[in-house]
């Protein structure tokens, strides 16, 4: 049995993630302009950066979790 699954919510936001960037890639079909570029720049990016290493840290996280699960068993 593991006790901590972190694959899971890591799975959920990664794919809110997919979704943001798609909802993003259909709003710039109508508003593709300066203050959308900025937008994207200034907030999108930056996020998508700080989810994707969160979401490395978390795998990482999680390998350690189940070496330690394993240990203990």
């Amino acid at each position: 049995m593991q006790l901590a699954d972190l694959t899971t919510p890591a799975a959920k936001i990664h794919s809110a993630l997919d979704d943001l960037q798609l909802a993003w890639s259909t709003a710039t079909d109508k508003w593709n302009d300066v203050n959308s570029r900025k937008f994207e720049e200034d907030w999108l990016q930056p996020m998508a950066l700080m989810v994707r290493l969160g979401l490395d840290a978390v795998g990482r996280m999680n390998e350690v979790l189940r070496d330690a699960e394993r240990q203990v068993q």
